[in-house]
């Protein structure tokens, strides 16, 4: 009986890395469109991309995508009105991994509130768990991005 518990807990536990969320962005060629206006005017160039979904994960590559799943991601006020971000990832690998993650913090017209922060490595042993946090310096953030790279 304790057998079986244990492994269904550890199925529930995996059961994260088995869902694979496409990446985030979707990003089209270049255009070839001259500029047709005056300097002033605002023309779309080069290579454009679908919305990033805010306060969320977005992943630079599939290898980092099927190399850690996201288990929980949350945002909090701290006691000076800035923003603390925390991330909770599980390890999908079947040997140890490590990945960089950095955080943009944004004000509501999704305008930078502070330059993005430091990459941070994180490490994380097969199948287990890693977290990472992040706190603005900004007390105007109203929105947040993390970004995950390999090494």
């Amino acid at each position: 009986m304790r057998a079986t518990l244990c492994t269904l807990a550890l199925f529930s536990l995996l059961a994260g890395c088995t869902a694979k969320p496409p990446l985030v962005s979707q990003c089209t060629g270049q255009s070839r469109m001259g500029r047709t206006g005056p300097a002033l005017v605002g023309l779309e160039y080069g290579t454009q991309s679908s919305p990033i979904p805010l306060d969320s994960v977005q992943f630079s590559n599939w290898s980092a995508e099927r190399a850690v799943s996201l288990q929980r991601l949350t945002a909090a006020r701290t006691a000076t009105n800035t923003v603390e971000v925390t991330a909770r990832f599980v390890s999908c690998a079947n040997q140890s991994i490590s990945f960089r993650v950095r955080t943009s913090f944004l004000d509501s017209n999704q305008a930078p509130t502070e330059p993005a922060s430091a990459w941070q490595t994180v490490f994380v042993q097969p199948h287990l768990t890693a977290t990472y946090s992040e706190r603005s310096l900004s007390t105007q953030v109203s929105h947040y991005l993390l970004e995950i790279t390999p090494p």
